[in-house]
């Protein structure tokens, strides 16, 4: 157990004196590495299920079939390359090479499936909303169901980090703070999310991406129970939009009620454990692609970018 609050919240008190906008993403890696590590990985797969549920997004991936097809590489080259950006950010060549190997990878697959019947492209509004969604659901998962609240500071150092990040890929128009990037992701959410059967058909491949790290807390016994609650949780971790894009059911309320307790029951849990002392990723970190944890920012990406077969 934590043996007090003031060690408990000692990082918070380090981010708190740190120079956001030059530190902005060492703040936000103390966050998804050391304070909230199972939280961003919930809310970041989330995250990614809300950024393909609009149905012009929904048609252009299930187009390319790289997430239908090779849903298991396709995540795991998408986390590698996000992490990279995090941990080492934009004053690092990594970080800069991470963020240009992501801009490629969508151009790329846009010029792929293109032919002369259909031009398909991504609009800067479609990045941008998918550059925002990153940074919110996961801030408002963490607000909702973290061991603590994120302060100003945090949450400032999220949206210059996607700002920097915005600015790498080419993209125009970047909202000009955290409240103004909330209010347009919002208003697209609004105006673009609707039901379409490309967006049920990635729901179905991506619904495993989400119950895998709810479960991945509990002990190795109880995860095969706790992958079964998980699922039938799913309909009340997503919001109203996502549910009509993806063709979810309504929840009941009290399916809603005991999701929400359980989950702030495990952040009363881990508010009383000590303080992460090892980021949750270990660097390098191995993966099925790379076991050893060492690549080249050039091999992450389907084919049609890295030139390696992904079959």
């Amino acid at each position: 157990m934590a043996r007090d609050s003031n060690e408990r919240y000692a990082r918070l008190r380090e981010i708190q004196s740190m120079d956001v906008k030059e530190e902005c993403s060492r703040i936000w890696w103390l966050d998804m590495g050391y304070e909230f590590p199972w939280d961003f990985s919930v809310a970041g797969a989330l995250a990614f299920c809300n950024s393909v549920a609009p149905p012009q997004m929904a048609a252009l991936l299930v187009r390319t079939g790289e997430l239908t097809q090779n849903t298991q590489r396709r995540m795991e080259h998408f986390a590698l390359i996000s992490l990279e950006m995090v941990r080492r950010g934009f004053k690092d060549e990594r970080g800069r090479a991470a963020a240009r190997q992501m801009n490629r990878i969508h151009k790329n697959a846009v010029r792929h499936i293109s032919d002369e019947k259909k031009q398909w492209s991504i609009s800067n509004e479609e990045y941008l909303f998918v550059l925002a969604t990153s940074m919110l659901i996961q801030i408002r998962w963490v607000d909702r169901y973290g061991w603590r609240r994120l302060s100003d500071q945090e949450r400032t150092a999220a949206y210059l980090h996607m700002r920097e990040q915005g600015e790498l890929m080419g993209l125009k128009d970047i909202p000009g703070s955290y409240e103004e990037f909330a209010r347009f992701h919002d208003d697209y959410v609004e105006r673009n999310f609707a039901y379409s059967p490309e967006a049920v058909t990635l729901w179905q491949v991506l619904r495993n991406t989400v119950i895998e790290p709810l479960a991945a807390w509990l002990p190795k016994r109880l995860q095969p129970l706790g992958r079964k609650a998980a699922a039938a949780a799913l309909p009340a971790l997503l919001t109203p939009h996502m549910r009509k894009a993806f063709g979810v059911a309504e929840p009941s309320w009290a399916l809603r009620l005991a999701v929400d307790t359980a989950l702030k029951v495990r952040a009363a849990y881990v508010r009383r454990q000590p303080p992460r002392v090892a980021a949750a990723y270990p660097d390098p970190l191995p993966t099925p692609s790379f076991p050893t944890g060492e690549f080249r920012m050039e091999e992450l990406g389907p084919e049609h970018t890295t030139g390696r077969r992904t079959g």
